[in-house]
């Protein structure tokens, strides 16, 4: 009998003893290193949150039958590809996070367009008076009729645009696949990118952070945005240069940012900044609380081990990485 290892304790019981009907199941969370260790070589198959500390190069190395592995969340940044062989298959879990973290993407647009922020900080501050802030209401942006930007056009993006069009919102969309939704404008490529920066009044950030996103929205690509746009990121924070934008929100009080994903520093996502974001009045944060809300609600991890399902009984599996687009040279 195949073997999964599960390395995380956000699994149901449900969805475990779903999964031990086509493979032992090893729950690694409950162990410690020294009593994985030997359940290690027989290993066909892992579920993982984020990167286990025993999945070391050495231990991996010894994992002769490792095949599989699924992550539960949709980003994939944090797997160790150079210390995998080949012949692993590594899915990302595309999809079990759209609702929930494209309602979060759109709570963030709404609080950075409506100027909610500042008006509760205002108002905290004391000494507020209606009409003063009346005087604010003209940077306050109406979005029906605005066109909103999607880079790029998976599930979260495809979440985000059918609230777009129920604002009546034009939809522009950068993707790599052909086809797509009714109503929706589609374009490829860097010259898509920068068109769709272009033409937006708010644009949401929903791409993956591989070696070829990483730093994608820098000083060029803000400066071919509007004045007085919105751009969500809900993607990783890395996708966006951070001196970039904090020069650009301090030169531009008009543009907003607003996010729930941050830059890494020493490896791990951080709160820390190298610039004083919380200071400036067109930044908007949450502590990336759009996935771990969704992983509450036990979807992510219930696709996760369909998924992983679907390799044992010997279907094709969903959401197949590209390992090359992680892996760096040198």
């Amino acid at each position: 009998m195949r073997s999964v290892l599960v390395a995380t304790d956000r699994i149901a019981a449900e969805d475990l003893t779903r999964l031990s009907k086509f493979a032992e199941v090893v729950e690694a969370w409950r162990m410690n290193d020294a009593e994985i260790l030997p359940s290690l070589p027989v290993v066909d198959a892992a579920i993982i949150l984020g990167w286990p500390s025993f999945f070391t190069r050495e231990n991996l190395s010894r994992m002769k039958k490792l095949r599989f592995i699924q992550t539960v969340s949709v980003g994939v940044n944090q797997v160790h590809f150079q210390d995998l062989p080949v012949r692993v298959t590594v899915c990302s879990n595309a999809g079990a996070y759209s609702t929930g973290v494209g309602e979060h993407a759109w709570g963030l647009l709404l609080a950075a367009a409506k100027r909610i922020p500042q008006a509760d900080a205002a108002i905290r501050a004391g000494g507020a008076t209606i009409e003063g802030f009346r005087a604010e209401a003209k940077d306050v942006m109406i979005l029906r009729g605005k066109t909103m930007g999607i880079v790029a056009y998976g599930g979260i993006g495809r979440a985000v645009a059918r609230f777009a069009r129920a604002f009546g919102m034009d939809v522009v969309a950068l993707t790599r696949r052909r086809g797509g939704d009714k109503g929706v404008r589609f374009y490829r490529g860097a010259k898509g990118l920068k068109t769709v920066l272009r033409l937006s009044d708010a644009v949401l950030i929903s791409i993956p952070l591989t070696r070829l996103t990483e730093g994608l929205i820098g000083a060029r690509e803000l400066g071919l945005m509007k004045k007085d746009a919105v751009l969500v990121n809900v993607s990783r924070g890395d996708v966006v240069n951070q001196r970039a934008l904090y020069e650009h929100l301090a030169a531009n009080a008009s543009f907003s940012y607003a996010t729930d994903v941050w830059w890494y520093k020493e490896g791990k996502e951080t709160l820390e900044t190298e610039f004083p974001f919380s200071k400036l009045s067109n930044f908007v944060g949450t502590p990336h609380i759009s996935g771990p809300s969704t992983v509450a609600s036990g979807e992510p991890q219930g696709a996760a081990v369909t998924n992983t399902v679907r390799y044992l009984r010997g279907l094709r599996p969903r959401n197949v990485v590209d390992a090359s687009e992680y892996q760096r040279s040198g």
